[in-house]
């Protein structure tokens, strides 16, 4: 059952009237996908009281918590606490005069946040409007669309919770967050598992393409690193660099060693580089090996 509130009624035809805000009780309702109880006692109210500036902004419909729209019914100029509630004091403009008067809208719905133990802390804003509740998003004390209170909603919503995690209809909400939680736990375990294969299966890979392409790559393990954390770069790296050609063997006495200390694969690094196209790739491989073109151009100028 709703909690009463009174409609607003314009007493004295001018544009400002003290109207009824909010009951005293408990109140169950949503607080985003939370359900929540509102307690609205005197501490609750006095609290709001002690927390409340004038001028607080009375909306139409809640526009100005779902929409762009502020347009302003009244503004709340003082607080009251009353034998059945909370009342304010509000001064009307000309449109909300004009829809109390016409009784287009009679009733009021307050926007407050909720301190720890789930009473109302602070007035944020009232709306003017039909069908005032004590449903809370964060708390807009206005019936859901339809007329259905959302705290009705979520009996369906928590069996059908219930039913997923392969608990029985009478599951508390504790179960079925345990349950939920026991579920995201089991998914973060197989997906870390699968990021496992993934990586073995790619370490296997780059193991390969690293034997099969020895003589263009002089450090195998900082391929085999490249191959796992980007492997389409790595092949398109590897496909640019051209194999060296294959060195005779000099059965002569005085056959002296090459002059560059670093390798086959070393030696044939700026001719590599040279022979590429411009692009990112040629910028890549420059980045990466330019400490080596630099000695291998120093040492070619030598002679």
């Amino acid at each position: 059952m709703k909690p009463e509130t009174k409609p607003v009624e314009m007493t004295d035809g001018g544009l400002t009237d003290w109207c009824h805000l909010a009951p005293f009780g408990e109140f169950p309702g949503m607080q985003g996908d939370r359900e929540v109880t509102q307690v609205c006692d005197r501490a609750a109210f006095g609290q709001v009281v002690a927390a409340f500036k004038p001028e607080v902004l009375v909306d139409f419909e809640h526009r100005a918590e779902n929409t762009d729209d502020t347009s302003a019914a009244a503004w709340v100029q003082e607080l009251d606490i009353r034998d059945d509630g909370l009342w304010g004091l509000l001064r009307f403009t000309d449109s909300g005069a004009e829809a109390a008067r016409g009784r287009r809208l009679r009733f009021l719905s307050p926007v407050w946040l909720l301190d720890a133990a789930g009473r109302p802390a602070a007035l944020k804003s009232v709306a003017f409007t039909n069908t005032p509740n004590f449903d809370l998003r964060p708390v807009l004390n206005k019936a859901a669309p339809g007329g259905e209170n959302q705290t009705k909603q979520k009996g369906p919503n928590m069996k059908e919770l219930a039913a997923l995690y392969g608990l029985p209809e009478t599951a508390t909400e504790a179960e079925i967050l345990a349950a939920a939680k026991a579920a995201k736990g089991n998914a973060d375990a197989l997906e870390a598992r699968l990021a496992e294969l993934e990586k073995a299966a790619l370490e296997t890979e780059a193991e390969k393409a690293a034997e099969e392409n020895a003589a263009k790559i002089e450090n195998k393990e900082k391929f085999k690193e490249l191959y796992v954390a980007n492997k389409d770069f790595a092949l398109r790296m590897l496909a640019a660099v051209k194999a060296p050609p294959a060195q005779p063997v000099l059965n002569k006495s005085d056959a002296r060693k090459p002059r560059d200390v670093f390798g086959p694969a070393v030696q044939n690094k700026l001719a590599q580089y040279r022979e590429m196209p411009a692009g990112k790739e040629k910028d890549a491989y420059l980045q990466a090996h330019a400490a080596e073109l630099l000695r291998l151009e120093r040492a070619e100028a030598k002679g």
